[in-house]
């Protein structure tokens, strides 16, 4: 589903794309796990957050949608973020 979205150079840690109605959908690390893009689906719509430094309780940005294009374009912002915070 993300197949397209360069998320170099971060690790895919999860890929269950095909199950996209479970709460683990999709996770890439980047720096041995100090910075996570996460994506799932959480009752009625998508998330999608950035974890920095395994600090779950405060993301750096979290973004919600319950279109699956929507989701899409929301992974490819946050990778973009992402590259730019690690410089």
């Amino acid at each position: 589903m993300f197949d397209d979205i360069d998320f170099s150079p971060g690790i895919i840690a999860y890929n269950g794309t095909e199950f996209l109605d479970q709460e683990d959908i999709f996770q890439i690390s980047y720096n041995d796990g100090r910075i996570i893009i996460d994506v799932g689906w959480y009752r009625k719509e998508f998330a999608v957050v950035i974890i920095k430094d395994f600090d779950w309780d405060n993301p750096l940005m979290e973004k919600r949608c319950v279109d699956l294009n929507m989701l899409y374009d929301l992974v490819q912002d946050c990778s973009e973020y992402v590259r730019e915070i690690r410089g």
